[in-house]
């Protein structure tokens, strides 16, 4: 698994039924598209507004070149975050 750290941007919801959700991790050096189909962690990175938080995220890249998401953890959490218990 490899672990990547970088702002949150260009969140969309890509299907809903499955749920799949994609955004970039954009990093100092590189940008990361991301891609994930679990329904908890997508409906999670939807509440997030884009270019506010820092994650850290834990995945696999697929042949399209995606990191598939298994986990993420923001690592700027604020107060609306902690309210509603995002993570």
């Amino acid at each position: 698994m490899d672990k990547f750290t970088g702002l949150l941007t260009k969140i969309r919801l890509l299907k809903d039924k499955p749920l799949l959700v994609r955004f970039t991790l954009k990093s100092d050096d590189k940008s990361i598209n991301c891609i994930t189909a679990k329904e908890i962690l997508g409906q999670r990175i939807l509440m997030l507004p884009d270019d506010k938080y820092t994650a850290e995220v834990v995945g696999l890249f697929n042949v399209k070149e995606q990191l598939v998401i298994r986990q993420l953890i923001v690592l700027n959490p604020d107060n609306l975050i902690k309210m509603i218990d995002l993570w």
